[in-house]
């Protein structure tokens, strides 16, 4: 992890940090107190990490903590009115619209084809001294596989999922400064990537060819979006919110995945977890693929996906705001304060676990997590914001982790720290250089 500075940082120092690595503005007392109240010149902020305290925020009085302004004018930018920019009543009729189409029982019929497209890639890694950025390979695989979800396969859509996986784009300090819309559309929204205006048009017309009555293809997300209605008065999306909500659900489901990349970081500094991690993958699969059916019975790999998550979850940052004066973990904040629900702090907080440091997935032993609190734990968010693929996440990094874990063992190749780069997504500096072995 990147070290943890003693004490709380200027505001220079934070908001020079901030844009180069957000986790490295966190400082020793965070990780000991559940509820911290700081001031950065004029703003107030709250981090809170007390469980009780995050399902307030979260949860009980969602509405009154919406998403701080400045981090939604970011994706504001490229994604207009899909869920992940919005907020009220835009942001609940896009969610009532997005749910069902991406929840476990719309990705069911993808997983044989995920798995299919995993072993594919599989096959064109080679054991030797060579090394390979695990890191980027997976991005490419998890592109791959995202695609498939999305379109089909259709190989015309990968151009568009690399370029929203990016989005939001590296904030700088300005972008994080509060400032009033009309400003905002001067400094933020103005910093538009030439390609997306091509990049746009491609993905209305993936759209318009998916409601249009001749359509023979299959009915994967973006068929399932244009298709899908408000279950409270049966109305659709407009089209150009389609493409909004289309954009949003793409460019989440590209940073939920990162587990992909430090599982095998920590297996290479765990070998007595990736033994007993093989040894399932071998009674399970034995030489074969897996299938669909298999992934429930991993149950020791899920706690390993599960403790990777607690250590480097994909939704390091939570931020809100207070829309009026409340009381949160027995202190009264004022309207306008930030709060700061981190579950990489909360994950890591000594309070809640024991050894929070230690890499050990048997924490999710049904006995070992017994009487600690469920919001002490929280991957993708929690509350009426969770993040809406997660069940697909979920389901194509046990896939992936199977077919890589079966046939390959990842050595790292160099003894330089590895150090997680905090973003919207959490991601190690400089990617992550392994070895393979066969196994």
């Amino acid at each position: 992890m990147p070290l943890r500075p003693a004490r709380a940082l200027s505001v220079q120092t934070l908001l020079r940090t901030v844009p180069t690595n957000s986790l490295a503005v966190l400082d020793d007392a965070l990780f000991e107190e559940l509820i911290v109240f700081r001031r950065y010149l004029l703003q107030p902020v709250v981090f809170v990490s007390d469980p009780a305290a995050i399902r307030h925020v979260l949860i009980d009085r969602f509405d009154d903590y919406p998403r701080l302004t400045s981090i939604r004018r970011l994706f504001e930018t490229d994604l207009r009115t899909g869920s992940l920019a919005s907020e009220g009543e835009t942001w609940r009729r896009h969610r009532r619209v997005a749910t069902p189409t991406i929840d476990h029982r719309a990705i069911r019929p993808d997983v044989p084809g995920l798995i299919a497209i995993a072993e594919q890639m599989a096959d064109g890694l080679a054991a030797g001294p060579e090394t390979v950025d695990i890191e980027r390979w997976v991005g490419g695989l998890a592109t791959l596989l995202w695609n498939q979800v999305v379109t089909g396969g259709d190989p015309a859509g990968i151009p568009i999922l690399r370029w929203l996986s990016k989005v939001p784009h590296k904030p700088r300090p300005i972008d994080l400064v509060p400032m009033p819309a009309w400003l905002a559309r001067h400094f933020v929204h103005h910093r538009r990537d030439p390609a997306r205006a091509e990049l746009d048009r491609q993905l209305h017309a993936m759209i318009a060819a998916r409601k249009a009555p001749g359509f023979t293809g299959a009915p994967d997300l973006l068929h399932r979006l244009a298709h899908a209605r408000d279950r409270q008065d049966g109305a659709p999306l407009p089209d150009d919110e389609v493409r909004d909500e289309a954009a949003s659900l793409i460019a989440g489901g590209a940073a939920s995945v990162r587990a992909l990349t430090w599982i095998w970081y920590l297996l290479a500094l765990h070998p007595e977890v990736e033994a007993r991690f093989h040894a399932e993958l071998d009674a399970v699969l034995g030489d074969r693929p897996p299938l669909p059916e298999d992934l429930p019975k991993l149950t020791y790999t899920r706690r390993v996906l599960d403790e990777v998550m607690r250590l480097y979850p994909p939704i390091p940052v939570i931020l809100r705001q207070a829309a009026r004066a409340d009381v949160v973990g027995g202190r009264r904040i004022r309207r306008g304060t930030f709060v700061a629900v981190l579950p990489w702090i909360v994950h890591r907080h000594r309070r809640l676990w024991q050894d929070p440091d230690r890499f050990d997935p048997d924490r999710f032993l049904d006995a070992n997590a017994a009487g600690r609190p469920k919001l002490a734990y929280l991957p993708f968010a929690a509350g009426p914001r969770v993040c809406v693929g997660a069940s697909f996440a979920v389901t194509q990094m046990l896939a992936t982790i199977a077919v890589l874990g079966r046939r390959f063992r990842f050595r790292l190749a160099s003894d330089a720290p590895v150090v997680p780069f905090g973003a919207i997504s959490l991601q190690p500096k400089g990617g992550l250089p392994v070895r393979i072995e066969r196994r």
